[in-house]
């Protein structure tokens, strides 16, 4: 696929996402609380509903950054690198503008080279199929809302796609991008390391050279920002706190992953079948099984530093005790839908149409409450 197949593709969905949205502001009442939303209709909402929940923290934080005047705290659980763009990249007058144009074009690019990156070990309808599963992931939307999804996928892709090109330099200084983005971003680190060294034959002495020295770059924007928060609060690891506070994770003990099924398992019962809370447990629940289910049938399926990165970036919000956002985590894991793709193209056209029609139906729920107000992710 080239860039302008890509561009097609992207303009097409983010068509079809806005003509989902646009009739749910006359059909079901907005929740305002952590959203710009008005009550009643208005233009100002076609663009407004894109930086719910999270999206407002980034706006504030390109407009004012960390701690301005203790606007409020909580703006220290969100990373810098978004924002930072928003603010460098604000041409328009309008930080919700700079912000998706911001997510719309780094979604292009990370699309472009997710296809490229797969295209090295795969055929064509593989990493054309990895493309299409992932925009039809019930909650790529936020791929074209004011969230750091776009980008750290960019992110991510390019690291590996540098690594696999041997230029571990921008690899590395990728990765460190990456690692100020999303805290996730630090796994880049050893599965990086793990391509360094089968580059080098999986021998420690040929590892030993001064390309190694490169090595020491992916973790430095997260220790960076975790220096900033040290000097700006006295706590290193004030954006956990913070993010605990008002997601109702856990960050003082670790709760085990069957721990976290029999939880949500208790969820599914008792949580009223009717209040849109109930669709985002499943929808929680099902990303949670579905990245679990890729983990243990793809261990020698795809490339073994994407199943590092992958497998670490799963296991570390489930310490917590929830499987909160986890449908919106999933969405940068992009070796999960490289196994899917590989999968489905081995199963009946019945079991594909069925994927296809599930993930349609679920991005509609999906796309509907977020607009309108309702924790998606």
């Amino acid at each position: 696929m080239s860039l302008k197949e890509i561009l097609k593709l992207v303009l097409g969905w983010r068509l079809l996402i806005v003509l989902i949205a646009l009739p749910a502001m006359f059909l079901l009442a907005p929740r305002t609380r952590f959203t710009n939303l008005t009550e009643v209709p208005s233009i100002s909402n076609v663009f407004s509903m894109w930086s719910n929940f999270d999206g407002l923290h980034y706006l504030d934080l390109a407009e004012f950054g960390y701690g301005y005047q203790h606007k409020t705290d909580m703006d220290y659980a969100f990373f810098p690198i978004y924002p930072w763009a928003v603010r460098t990249f604000n041409i328009f007058g309008s930080y919700l503008t700079s912000g998706l144009v911001v997510s719309h074009l780094t979604l292009l690019l990370a699309l472009y080279f997710l296809y490229r990156l797969v295209a090295l070990d795969f055929k064509t309808q593989v990493a054309k199929s990895t493309i299409y599963l992932l925009l039809l992931f019930p909650t790529a939307f936020f791929f074209g809302s004011v969230y750091t999804e776009s980008l750290f996928l960019l992110l991510a892709v390019l690291s590996f796609y540098f690594a696999r090109k041997n230029n571990f330099f921008m690899a590395c200084v990728v990765a460190l991008l990456a690692s100020a983005t999303k805290v996730t971003g630090v796994f880049l680190w050893p599965a990086l390391i793990y391509e360094f060294w089968c580059v080098y034959e999986k021998d420690i002495k040929k590892c030993l050279n001064p390309s190694a020295i490169w090595l020491v770059l992916p973790p430095l924007g997260l220790l960076s920002f975790m220096r900033f928060q040290f000097l700006k609060t006295g706590n290193p690891f004030f954006f956990a706190t913070m993010q605990a506070n008002f997601t109702g994770r856990s960050v003082d003990k670790i709760i085990l992953l069957h721990q976290v099924f029999f939880r949500y398992g208790k969820m599914l019962i008792f949580t009223d079948h009717w209040d849109p809370l109930f669709f985002t447990v499943v929808l929680e629940l099902l990303s949670a099984t579905l990245v679990l289910a890729v983990l243990i049938f793809s261990l020698k399926k795809i490339r073994f530093s994407y199943w590092i990165f992958t497998f670490l970036s799963y296991l570390l919000p489930t310490f917590t005790g929830t499987f909160m956002s986890m449908p919106r985590f999933t969405l940068v894991l992009f070796p999960v839908f490289i196994y899917l793709a590989l999968w489905l193209e081995r199963q009946h056209p019945y079991l594909k149409y069925i994927y296809y029609t599930a993930s349609i139906v679920l991005s509609l729920f999906a796309i509907v409450l977020f607009t309108r107000g309702y924790f998606i992710g």
